[in-house]
């Protein structure tokens, strides 16, 4: 083996080994992608988490990891921007085209509480008062500010400071604020520690269809009686509030398969997500009755599709009827082209009958009117089966054979015509 040889036999091991390690690396390579969650200490981020936990143990090569951010505002820009391929937010949420919905977590409920020696019952009775809302930036910032607008309740009116879940507790534990204002699942587990230990009480916050108007994504809902205390019941009694869906969204860029196995995991893997947090049961899909005010990612479309009946199947009824409808036409052309064909049978049967005739008239004829008189109706005949083809009572085939006929019916009334004494003819012809 010469030294070309050899160079060439070395060449292409290094490059089927390069590519068998590239490929190999490719296999094994993870994809990172993140959720954008909130707040650390909130629902949102410690459900998100159970999601990923979830997530990572049964896909190979991409792994979810949650990071902390300010809220929903914050979700929604880090997602618009391309920073995560997953977020948290409220259903209010101001996002553009790049964000797509994929699940409904769960519904968050607008709620106020205050001292149980307050006097205040209604929410535009905060005028004058010390209030702990969230951070600016967030969500429940802006549905704050949003439902003080709709009471009237300008900035000025009131003493609003934005502060963490932790400063708002101890600040009203306190007695530094006289109500915390917070847009939280029912039952959430910062507000039942907040209350257990302490007087406080939630107050109703009405109108929610009038605050619907102005924002469609909210709808009525209650903070059900006992949801933070059995005995004595706290709230006493169904409380009614505005609620949103916090829904789990995802770039409209992101692959369709990777967000149609998340979202496997979220239906599939239920029970044990339930285990680990109790609002993992209150996921559900979006449904063409739900409110979202954005569309549906594609991948989460396929999920949700995939036990749709096809085409075939939503229309079988309608198939099998077109296909009685047709079988019953069918029968029907093929009675009346059967009929045509009989008909078209017969009426050359009867020019040959009497073409035969003719013949056969003809030869046995000595007169030269009587054979004049049998080619007038060879004549009429022929004129008549011109007619038939014209209106297609006749094929070309039954005419073509026709007129052989005719033609040697005639060559014989014309030959007898020939044979007759000249006598006969001059007295016929006088």
């Amino acid at each position: 083996m010469d030294k070309r040889t050899r160079f060439i036999i070395l060449v292409v091991l290094w490059l089927a080994t390069l590519s068998a390690a590239f490929f190999w690396f490719m296999s094994t390579r993870v994809e990172r992608l993140a959720i954008a969650a909130g707040p650390s200490n909130g629902e949102a981020f410690k459900l998100a988490s159970v999601i990923a936990q979830v997530y990572n143990q049964s896909a190979s090569n991409v792994r979810l990891d949650v990071f902390e951010t300010g809220g929903s505002a914050d979700n929604a820009r880090l997602l618009e921007a391309g920073q995560v391929a997953f977020a948290t937010i409220q259903a209010d949420t101001r996002a553009d085209e790049s964000v797509t919905a994929v699940a409904s977590l769960y519904a968050d409920a607008y709620q106020l509480i205050v001292s149980d020696r307050s006097e205040i019952t209604r929410f535009n009775e905060l005028a004058g008062k010390r209030v702990a809302i969230a951070p600016e930036g967030s969500g429940q910032n802006s549905a704050f500010w949003f439902a003080a607008e709709h009471y009237g309740l300008s900035p000025d009116a009131m003493t609003a400071l934005p502060m963490s879940d932790d400063a708002a507790d101890f600040a009203m534990i306190m007695g530094q604020v006289d109500a915390v204002f917070r847009v939280r699942a029912p039952g959430n587990l910062s507000i039942r520690e907040l209350v257990r230990d302490h007087p406080m009480r939630l107050v109703p916050i009405k109108q929610a269809e009038a605050l619907s108007l102005q924002r469609p994504a909210l709808r009525t809902g209650v903070i059900p009686a006992g949801a933070y205390r059995g005995s004595p019941s706290l709230p006493a009694v169904d409380l009614p509030t505005p609620v949103l869906e916090r829904m789990l969204v995802a770039r409209a860029d992101l692959q369709p398969d990777l967000v149609m196995q998340l979202t496997r995991t979220l239906f599939e893997s239920h029970s044990e997500m339930v285990s680990m947090n109790r609002l993992a049961g209150f996921i559900k899909p979006f449904d063409a009755e739900g409110i979202v005010s954005m569309p549906l990612h594609p991948g989460a479309r396929l999920y949700y599709d995939r036990e749709k009946p096809g085409f075939w199947q939503q229309n079988t009824r309608m198939l099998a009827s077109l296909l009685y409808v047709l079988a019953i036409l069918s029968s029907l052309v093929y009675a009346l082209r059967a009929r045509l064909q009989r008909a078209h049978k017969v009426r050359v049967s009867d020019y040959s009958v009497h073409l035969m005739e003719i013949a056969d008239q003809a030869g046995k004829s000595d007169s030269v009117a009587e054979l004049r008189a049998l080619k007038d109706r060879l004549l009429g005949m022929l004129q008549q089966i011109v007619a038939d083809l014209s209106k297609d009572r006749v094929t070309r085939e039954e005419f073509e054979h026709f007129s052989f006929t005719w033609q040697a019916v005639d060559t014989v009334v014309r030959d007898r015509l020939v044979m007759m004494p000249k006598v006969e003819v001059n007295d016929a012809k006088q």
